[in-house]
């Protein structure tokens, strides 16, 4: 991996033809649907992070509760931990990401009491630590951690600031991926801006959810190159002059400005070997509603080469995205259970 990425295919390899507006069966093929076995009592409010692990099944943590479950393939409940709480240290307000550590334990990010939260495979009690920043999302990088760290609102404006972690044990290896644009020119963005990476092999692939390319990080922290370009029906952020939405509330001009523009809302590795890429847009019935952006569309690279296999491939309505690894994982229905998870498999040769 290097520079074959910014030109798209590997020297000597023809490039292959990006597959616009494929179907989703087309994509990919279903190789199961697990409905989440539930607690009558411990009952999901609804899904949020997951990770696939290494040996079957998934981690699941609520979005809204202060709870993490672990399931197994076919989604029957195993373990789950968390309660709410502001100062017990095995305590949650909300569980941000999770990942799975190369012992097989689990790790969680608390945003607000900046910490990592680690627990053992079943769910047991292993250790807390504290970070320096707002811990919004954390992903295993090998024997390592790759973790994603918001900062104070002031440290927002500053676009050299780096919001990707490498962390081996309790230190910092290296920090990358700042603002891809000088804040003081967009005055609303830095607001609007989220950060989404995934990691794959020894490569870390890094983007904004305004848009494309993906800056691609090697183990020691090296750019190695980029990859993505967005398809002709993505619609771009406007830039704004300062001032522009002062005095909007919720709804009207504010509402219509934050549905005029496409995202980036998850970058996952499936196979080992590609990109997906899902983009989504403001939901217009709940604009500010913890559930409001729908995931529309998902495109496909190949991460060995850069190309683009697959664009503006349709989401099954109403489904969500929620993560990779060997297969794709599609939560059928974001509003309401039965939970129901589809394995999907990528259709490339």
């Amino acid at each position: 991996m290097g520079l074959a990425l910014l030109a798209g295919c590997e020297r000597g390899q023809a490039p292959r033809k990006v597959l616009a507006n494929a179907g989703f069966a087309d994509v990919f093929a279903f190789e199961g649907i697990a409905e989440l076995d539930e607690d009558p009592a411990d009952s999901i409010a609804q899904p949020g992070a997951f990770v696939e692990r290494r040996r079957g099944g998934f981690v699941l943590a609520d979005r809204l509760l202060p709870r993490i479950r672990t399931y197994s393939e076919d989604g029957q409940l195993e373990a789950a931990f968390g309660r709410f709480g502001v100062r017990d240290p095995w305590s949650f307000e909300r569980v941000g990401g999770v990942a799975e550590t190369a012992a097989g334990g689990i790790v969680a990010v608390e945003y607000s009491k900046k910490r990592l939260v680690y627990l053992t495979d079943a769910l047991e009690r292993d250790k807390v630590v504290p970070v320096s920043g707002h811990p919004r999302n954390v992903v295993g990088f090998g024997p390592d951690l790759l973790l994603e760290m918001r900062h104070e609102w002031q440290a927002m404006q500053d676009e050299q600031l780096p919001w990707f972690h490498r962390v081996t044990g309790n230190q910092v290896v290296w920090s990358r991926y700042g603002f891809p644009y000088i804040p003081s020119e967009r005055p609303y963005w830095p607001s609007l801006t989220g950060f989404k990476a995934t990691v794959a092999g020894d490569s870390v692939f890094a983007v904004t959810n305004l848009g494309y390319p993906a800056v691609v990080y090697n183990r020691a922290g090296d750019s190695v190159g980029t990859i993505g370009v967005h398809s002709s029906s993505f619609r771009p952020a406007p830039v704004l002059e300062f001032g522009a939405l002062v005095d909007q509330g919720p709804g009207g001009d504010l509402t219509d400005f934050l549905a005029s523009f496409d995202m980036i809302h998850r970058i996952d590795v499936v196979a080992d070997s590609y990109l997906v890429v899902t983009l989504g847009v403001l939901d217009p019935r709940r604009p500010f509603h913890h559930s409001g952006w729908l995931h529309t569309l998902v495109e496909v690279y190949d991460r060995h080469t850069g190309a683009k296999l697959y664009e503006d491939v349709p989401l099954p309505e109403g489904s969500q995205v929620l993560g990779g690894g060997r297969f794709l994982y599609l939560l059928t229905n974001r509003e309401e259970p039965p939970w129901r998870i589809a394995k999907l498999r990528l259709r490339v040769s």
